[in-house]
């Protein structure tokens, strides 16, 4: 059950922007770990985003010229195949660019940072991939 961060220009993404890209990207990571579509597993797919101020994101340490946008995906170790995270890349980026200003260069940037089940818990006890795809 990922638990995906947005880190994205503040305006870039209206209430309702955020909320097609909620529901877009859980869809996306659960596919892509080919989670069960239960409502138990569902809940625990999280989608955070974070608004970076004007003058707080640097590209080569000056001020960003052009918008920055960061996904940084967390995802259970053995969850995501080769082909799950060409997918999850590739569609997470179109998820997020389909409303950004077509005007305006942009760079959006997708992390997935794959985490053991022995280090990764939920309300006091550790997560098993196995469990959640069943």
């Amino acid at each position: 059950m990922p638990k995906m961060f947005v880190q994205a220009p503040a305006g870039a993404y209206d209430e309702a922007a955020r909320a097609r890209i909620a529901r877009s990207l859980t869809d996306l990571g659960m596919t892509c770990e080919r989670l069960a579509d239960t409502e138990k597993v569902r809940a625990g797919v999280w989608v955070l985003f974070n608004e970076v101020a004007p003058g707080a994101a640097f590209s080569g340490g000056e001020i960003a010229a052009t918008p920055i946008v960061a996904l940084i995906v967390y995802a259970l170790e053995g969850g995501l195949d080769e082909s799950g995270r060409t997918k999850l890349i590739r569609e997470a980026t179109a998820i997020l660019a389909a409303d950004l200003p077509t005007d305006v260069p942009h760079s959006i940037y997708v992390s997935i940072q794959e985490t053991p089940e022995v280090a990764w818990g939920m309300n006091g006890a550790q997560v098993s991939l196995a469990s959640l795809r069943t």
